[in-house]
């Protein structure tokens, strides 16, 4: 049997404008001498070391959405959905949300800017 992993949901109303301005959020980035700089999400959230594959980020404009929608609709495309989702009990709307999987560790997250909907189990 597999053992559970863990999932953290952060949402977000208003904040970011389109895809690539929350992925600006999230994703590291490199300084002149081609360093990795962490990026304002990992400091926020106390993220040590980020796995980018197993960061989801998710905005509503780009699943067709224009307004806010409930966490049910805005992340029922998210891996392992299926699993996680039903134990989300918010219906705040959000036009935003970041989903970051294991093996990443988040140490804080309610450090970040962002509403910190919650850890959820998931077995993958």
């Amino acid at each position: 049997m597999t053992e559970a992993s863990v999932v953290h949901i952060f949402l977000s109303r208003g904040r970011f404008s389109s895809f690539e301005d929350i992925r600006d959020y999230v994703d590291e980035g490199w300084s002149e001498n081609g360093d990795a700089e962490p990026s304002v999400f990992m400091g926020e959230a106390g993220i040590a070391k980020l796995e980018p594959m197993c960061v989801e980020v998710i905005h509503a404009q780009d699943d067709g959405h224009r307004a806010p929608v409930v966490p049910e609709v805005l992340l029922r495309e998210a891996s392992y959905a299926d699993q996680w989702l039903p134990q989300v009990k918010s219906t705040e709307p959000a036009d935003a949300a970041i989903c970051v999987f294991a093996p990443n560790v988040v140490t804080n997250p309610h450090g970040t800017s962002l509403h910190y909907l919650g850890r959820f189990t998931y077995r993958a």
